[in-house]
């Protein structure tokens, strides 16, 4: 023990306080995204290689060893995207803190008129709202915008005679991030045929991420949230306000919003609605 200490000097301290500011940044660039899960299965990995090795697992221990020959390639191959995604992100980070909530009641009502009026007008949309999970890798293959949400702006992105009509917008930090971006499409077999392109997209970019999306069908004119692999169809203004505020805005969110006390509840963010079906046309 004292000669760890005899041989702990300066160079010591500045060793591990590089490697610890090493560690925090790659841990800031894989919050909100994919790896930050898979980097839990991988921990359990590990774990489970050293508990083979502590106590006498041998057929665990002989898998483990087989497979650990292989890990790094199986890390490489799991993470590609989301190493690609932090490395461009390196050196791009905001420091200017947007000042609107994507969840302010402001928002919320400029797309649930935009919504309502491109229903009205038979206009297809796919509105995506980021929530917990970064959606940089779907924006920055769109045409960037960072503009403020507006009903106006929303109209002429998706009017048919606009360039980028046919992708998706994006909300981030309470902003348009961008527009014409194109999402992962599902790959459900159990789901209607007679879905389109634009629904297929919806499902599977909240099934791949925590995404909210706001659908609207230029074929039916009918108005659907699709969250968690699931659909939420036939909305009114009322009904998708509703949806809206129920699984964008948390109980302080809607304290802050509305001005009125509320009850600290569990957050409902992910709780799926009855009303929520996957089978049904669109």
């Amino acid at each position: 023990m004292w000669e760890i200490f005899n041989q702990f000097n300066w160079w010591s301290v500045l060793d591990i306080a590089v490697l610890s500011y090493i560690i925090y940044q790659v841990l800031l660039l894989i919050r909100g995204t994919r790896a930050a899960q898979m980097l839990t299965g991988v921990l359990v990995v590990i774990a489970a290689f050293l508990l083979s090795s502590i106590v006498p697992l041998t057929a665990l221990n002989w898998m483990m060893n087989k497979f650990y020959s292989s890990f790094i390639i199986i890390l490489i191959i799991l993470f590609q995207d989301d190493i690609r995604l932090a490395l461009s992100r390196i050196g791009k980070r905001s420091f200017i803190a947007n000042t609107e909530n994507a969840s302010s009641s402001r928002i919320l009502d400029e797309i649930t008129k935009s919504a309502i009026d491109l229903a009205t007008n038979s206009i297809g949309a796919l509105i995506v709202f980021e929530r917990s999970i970064l959606l940089n890798r779907y924006i920055d293959f769109g045409s960037i915008l960072d503009a403020k949400i507006s009903r106006d702006i929303l109209m002429a992105i998706f009017h048919t005679s606009s360039p980028i009509h046919d992708g998706a917008v994006i909300i981030q930090n309470g902003r348009i991030a961008a527009a014409g971006c194109f999402l992962p499409l599902t790959r459900d077999e159990h789901l209607d045929p007679n879905m389109g392109t634009r629904h297929r997209a919806a499902i599977g970019v909240s099934q791949e991420t925590d995404a909210l999306v706001v659908l609207v069908s230029e074929e039916n004119a009918a108005v659907s949230i699709a969250i968690d692999g699931k659909f939420l169809r036939h909305l009114d203004s009322k009904s998708l306000r509703k949806a809206l505020q129920k699984y964008l805005v948390d109980e302080q969110e809607y304290a802050r919003v509305t001005e009125q006390p509320t009850k600290k509840e569990p957050r409902n963010w992910f709780k799926r609605s009855k009303q929520l079906s996957s089978g049904d046309k669109t």
